[in-house]
């Protein structure tokens, strides 16, 4: 083999682990699925309570992201604490997503969030734990229970 080939050979195995640790972090299973809808959640309530989207828009888009109980309780909430002191999401991490039960219709996990917030009694960092459902509809999932 020549220097040249060789050399070759292992870029093209390094790109290949590259590539393989980028698919894997961004991921594209049931992890990726049940982040992405916590993301959407967060980020509409979050954009709604802090008065940068109205109802109406947010109400509509948290339809494509939810159903069932915790739309309808996500909709009564954005009613009932506008203009009020609620804490504002300053930053946020899904550390941890554990899937522990999953069928062709439903994912449920066990998700881990670190919190930022602000309010009225200054910033502060929390974790929490929470029990997620997502439930497969018309060929895409929305959140069922979030807990």
């Amino acid at each position: 083999y020549t220097p040249m080939f060789l050399l070759l050979k292992k870029i093209s195995a390094a790109v290949s682990v590259l590539v393989l640790s980028v698919v894997m972090v961004s991921g594209s299973g049931p992890e990726a699925e049940i982040s992405m809808l916590v993301r959407q959640r967060t980020d509409i309530m979050n954009e709604y309570f802090g008065g940068h989207i109205l109802y109406k828009e947010a109400a509509a888009r948290i339809e494509k992201v939810e159903n069932g109980r915790l739309l309808d309780e996500d909709l009564a909430a954005m009613n009932d604490f506008f203009q009020t002191d609620i804490e504002e999401i300053t930053d946020y991490h899904i550390t941890e997503v554990d899937i522990t039960n999953m069928d062709d219709t439903l994912i449920c996990a066990v998700v881990t969030v670190e919190w930022e917030i602000s309010g009225i009694e200054g910033k502060d960092e929390i974790e929490n734990i929470y029990s997620v459902i997502a439930e497969k509809k018309e060929n895409s999932y929305k959140l069922v229970q979030f807990f």
